[in-house]
């Protein structure tokens, strides 16, 4: 098995002090100008400056353009994409690329057809800090591979959030038999005993339970991985209880969260890299009800979508809480809800469970709407 992108990944690892070094023309007006205009409204001269100065060798606007042509290229004359798509002649993705290891990581989420490359880049992002990008390319392994298959040494200490690592241990969970029923069992005793949250949204995702309040019922393989891992049933029976707003807020699609439930889920989440884009898109948009806002969003939408921070800038262009403050990224995050709002918003259900719980932020979603 090849892993092409894995010296790479432990290239970012081993030299994180040298990747974090500042990048080249952060500071230069012609970067900083029309990046701030880009982030600010629709500005098309703003992607043409940023264009400029990319062509005139700025590191910074090099690694912003593909954001903010994403951002404002349909404002700009069609026939004038084809020439602001190239920088001195190179295809903005391979400039891009080219321009930054962390670049290269990403690579526009180009996917390729090698898994393994896939999860060593995730893993690459996730130690150059950018968890959002990251996970994006982790879910679309697990898509790609369904989670299944032998894991890379040293799989379970990356920083992957429990919702997404528990998909891994849910695939493998299912109904095995025989010898391959043992080494899931006993893969799901040492996450237990390491005490990961995924191992426990997992086991209550594959048992089905839907409601916070549903009567818990496992069987005896289940319980004796419980007793093996070393916790008593009345353990387990709380953290089984403890993770079903979790896993409804993350694996339940458009379901609509009562209240206590978005509430316990939002405190789980509250940590997760991944959430900080709506906590910062909270604390902006609706400042007197920021926890309300982001609880809200969690009842009504679920877990925020990983689409946002596909996006989002590099991290080390913008960090992820003064992106998500700013119009830009509060437009994106707003937006991003309007796939399960129907055809008429203001009269959405899910809109609707939003504004019980704090009209502010529906009142800011129905203003985003284009």
């Amino acid at each position: 098995m090849t892993r092409p992108f894995a010296a790479l990944a432990l290239l970012l690892c081993l030299a994180a002090p040298t990747f974090a070094d500042p990048i080249p023309g952060l500071d230069d007006p012609a970067f900083r100008d029309p990046f701030e205009r880009a982030l600010q409204g629709d500005d098309p001269s703003a992607l043409r400056d940023l264009h400029a100065a990319a062509s005139g060798g700025n590191t910074a606007a090099l690694l912003a353009l593909p954001f903010v042509s994403e951002w404002l290229r349909a404002k700009v004359p069609f026939a004038e994409r084809k020439t602001l798509f190239y920088i001195n002649g190179v295809p903005m993705p391979k400039a891009f690329a080219d321009a930054d290891p962390v670049a290269a990581l990403w690579n526009l989420d180009e996917l390729g057809s090698d898994t393994d490359a896939l999860l060593d880049r995730a893993f690459g992002l996730y130690a150059a800090g950018e968890p959002g990008k990251a996970t994006g390319l982790f879910m679309t392994w697990l898509n790609q591979t369904g989670g299944n298959g032998d894991l890379p040494p040293g799989f379970f200490n990356h920083p992957v959030p429990p919702w997404a690592m528990a998909f891994v241990l849910k695939a493998r969970l299912g109904d095995p038999s025989g010898t391959e029923a043992e080494g899931v069992d006993a893969l799901m005793v040492d996450r237990l005993r390491a005490n990961d949250t995924a191992a426990w949204l997992a086991i209550v995702d594959n048992l089905g339970l839907e409601q916070i309040d549903a009567p818990i019922v496992y069987n005896d393989r289940l319980a004796d991985t419980f007793d093996a891992a070393g916790i008593a049933p009345d353990e387990a029976m709380r953290r089984m209880q403890e993770v079903i707003p979790l896993m409804l807020a993350t694996s339940r699609g458009n379901q609509i969260l009562d209240p206590n439930t978005a509430k316990a889920a939002t405190a789980a989440l509250r940590a997760d890299p991944e959430f900080q884009p709506l906590l910062a898109v909270c604390a902006t948009t609706c400042p007197a009800s920021q926890d309300q806002c982001a609880t809200a969003f969690v009842a009504a939408f679920g877990h925020p979508p990983g689409g946002v921070t596909r996006v989002q800038p590099l991290t080390s262009l913008i960090s992820t809480e003064d992106f998500f403050a700013t119009p830009r990224g509060r437009l994106i995050l707003l937006r991003s809800t309007a796939g399960q709002l129907g055809d008429d918003p203001a009269t959405s259900p899910a809109l609707a469970a939003a504004r019980d719980i704090d009209a502010c932020l529906a009142d800011a979603i129905l203003a985003a709407l284009p």
